[in-house]
């Protein structure tokens, strides 16, 4: 075993945590990520550091909670600061990024030698033909004689994908991470991203995994939308989605959102079938794997569809995670919460580097990864979601949140009420952990609002 192992993150782009054919008990199918999973550590209650992509992602690269870092709106990453890449490449490892990390510009510099990116141009606040450069995805499809269906081709995004399956952003993602390992320099370790921008929408899968998954056999209940009904006044209204029918379950268009749920099955699907390809260029004795989403998707339940409102409900806060390969004793699941950006601090003990002096939010979990008598601290307070003005804390079986603006509060009894529906706030028996979530909340909102334009 090398003394500094090869490090891997491969990142998937609103994954619901039960996404994955290990955890749920539907019809997707998942037999890669599976198996990598069952060989390490299952995190079973990991959390995003937000419920949307930008400010996640930060994290993810930092080990902050994303209000903490150095960022410029919108939560874009400023470049220069300290960053996982930057230090590891500091110490000697080859770093590089294969597809999505959501960065503004598009190309920034945080720390990755090697960049092959590929976005969903939609999501920026610039308009594609605005910006300066768009990604290596945009100039490979132009060298192919191929027009962006992104932003250049009218309904281009549509089911099932238009052009040959090789062309998709998962294809492509996957041909480029797999061509990097076959040519990267073999006299340093490694730091690799491979980050698929699906199943974030556009749910356009190539044909043979649109049809994948029969819609009847994906499930939708518009009933789930009762677990709303005794929150408080403001979360009601943000949950109803009153003003945006199509990010809400409507009982007369049901086949239409079992239909894109069994797209989103495909894609997820996909990115399997692709992983599979990628690992075999892998040592996994010699490496270092984390998986992980940035944020999850509501997928019909609350009523709800997609991603909006970015409450961190666990629909959205939690997240698909494991930890794998030569150094991970695995075969084991720890039930504790954590914060899926735990990876930086990890990563950079596992490849012994210092952080030269930063301050991280994220927690070591190397001795519970290479000890199996080892386990998560089950009193560790978890956040999410701070910047979206809705932050969230849980520690243990409980989970608090508040609208900031509203002075509206939740807290749930996550063993009792795992549906998030029973609202605890003022119950005499809970009131020191709500006293002490709320301090906890009270706490990074004042780092919060001293960021300039909070």
């Amino acid at each position: 075993m090398a003394d500094r192992p090869d490090i891997v993150l491969v990142m998937t782009d609103q994954q619901r945590h039960d996404q994955v054919g290990y955890v749920t008990d539907g019809p997707l199918q998942t037999p890669t990520i599976d198996a990598l999973a069952a060989s390490g550590v299952v995190f079973e209650h990991a959390y995003s550091g937000s419920t949307t992509c930008v400010p996640a992602r930060t994290s993810l690269m930092t080990g902050l909670l994303d209000h903490r870092a150095d960022y410029d709106a919108p939560y874009a990453l400023h470049q220069g600061t300290w960053t996982l890449p930057r230090a590891l490449q500091a110490a000697g490892y080859e770093t590089a990024l294969i597809g999505k990390m959501h960065f503004l510009p598009i190309r920034s510099d945080h720390g990755f030698e090697h960049m092959r990116t590929c976005e969903h141009l939609d999501a920026y606040s610039v308009a594609p033909d605005e910006q300066r450069g768009l990604d290596h995805y945009h100039d490979w499809l132009a060298e192919a004689g191929l027009p962006d269906w992104r932003y250049e081709v009218p309904k281009g995004a549509r089911p099932p994908y238009i052009y040959d399956e090789a062309t998709h952003p998962t294809s492509w993602v996957r041909d480029q991470a797999i061509d990097f390992l076959r040519n990267r320099s073999r006299d340093r370790p490694l730091f690799l991203v491979v980050s698929f921008p699906h199943p974030h929408p556009p749910l356009n899968p190539p044909e043979r995994y649109a049809t994948r998954y029969d819609p009847d056999d994906c499930v939708i209940d518009p009933a789930w939308a009762s677990v709303n009904d005794d929150l408080p006044r403001r979360f009601r209204k943000l949950t109803a989605q009153a003003d945006a029918m199509q990010r809400r379950v409507d009982p007369e268009r049901l086949p239409r959102h079992r239909q894109q749920l069994a797209l989103t099955y495909g894609l997820i699907t996909q990115i399997d079938d692709a992983l599979a390809e990628v690992v075999d260029h892998l040592d996994l004795d010699a490496t270092f794997l984390f998986f992980t989403s940035d944020h999850g998707d509501f997928a019909g339940h609350r009523g709800l569809v997609r991603k909006v409102p970015w409450l961190p409900f666990d629909d959205l806060a939690r997240v698909p995670c494991f930890a794998t390969g030569g150094l991970v004793v695995g075969a084991r699941r720890e039930s504790a919460p954590m914060q899926s950006f735990d990876f930086v601090a990890t990563a950079l003990s596992f490849a012994g580097v210092e952080p030269e002096g930063q301050h991280l939010d994220a927690q070591d979990l190397r001795g519970v990864l290479t000890d199996a008598g080892a386990s998560l601290a089950p009193d560790r307070t978890v956040f999410s979601a701070i910047s979206m003005r809705c932050p969230m804390a849980r520690r243990g079986r409980y989970k608090y949140m508040r609208l900031l603006g509203f002075n509206q509060e939740v807290l749930f009894d996550l063993e009792a009420d795992p549906e998030e529906s029973v609202n605890l706030i003022g119950h005499d028996d809970v009131a020191e952990i709500q006293a002490d979530l709320a301090a906890a909340v009270d706490r990074e909102i004042a780092v919060l609002k001293d960021r300039p334009g909070a």
